[in-house]
C-alpha cells in the first residue's frame, strides 16, 4: 500500500502496531504494464521482475528506517498484490510465477544473501514449474537453459 522508502512503516511498528509488508515498489505484481485507461504505463511502473521480490526485505526496510531489533516481531510477513484491472485467468500464472516463489523464498527463509545466490536455483525451480504444468513465465532466454552455468550472474 505504500513504498519501501515510506516513513510511514517505521512509524506504525514503533507505535506497536503489526504490520503485512505489500509495498508497490516491489511486490505489486500487476505493475510495468501498459495504463488500462489512456497511454503509456500503468501507475506502478516499471515491471516488478523476481529479483527485486527476492531482496525486498521487511526487516531490513525498517532497520533502515531506524527500527530496533526488538520490535521486528510486529512485522507479521508480506503479501504480493495481482490487482485485476490488467490480468484474467488467461494471463494470470505467468504473471505470478515464478516472482511469488522468490516472495516464498524471502518470507519463509528470510535470507541474508541478495538474489544473485539464489539464481541457479529460482532458474531451476522455475523449470520445476513448468514440468508440473504450471505457466511460469521465462527468467532467461532458452539458450542459457541449453547452456547451463553460462548466463549467471553468480555461480554461488
Amino acid at each position: 500500500w505504500t513504498g519501501g522508502e515510506d516513513s510511514v512503516i517505521s512509524e506504525l511498528i514503533n507505535k506497536g502496531y503489526r504490520v503485512i509488508f505489500s509495498n508497490h515498489d516491489a511486490w505489486y505484481l500487476d505493475c510495468g504494464y501498459s495504463s488500462w485507461v489512456g497511454e503509456g504505463n500503468n501507475w506502478c511502473s516499471p515491471y516488478k521482475g523476481w529479483q527485486l521480490a527476492y531482496d525486498n526485505n521487511p526487516r531490513q526496510i525498517y532497520r533502515d528506517q531506524g527500527g530496533s531489533a526488538d520490535k521486528e516481531d510486529l512485522i507479521l510477513g508480506g503479501e504480493a498484490a495481482m490487482w485485476s484491472e490488467q490480468v484474467d485467468g488467461a494471463a494470470v500464472m505467468h504473471k505470478l510465477w515464478p516472482r511469488l516463489s522468490a516472495l516464498a523464498e524471502r518470507l519463509w527463509s528470510d535470507p541474508t544473501h541478495t538474489w544473485k545466490q539464489a539464481e541457479i536455483r529460482m532458474v531451476s525451480h522455475r523449470e520445476d514449474l513448468v514440468a508440473r504444468g504450471i505457466s511460469a513465465d521465462a527468467l532467461q532466454p532458452l539458450w542459457c537453459n541449453q547452456n547451463e552455468g553460462l548466463c549467471y550472474v553468480s555461480k554461488a
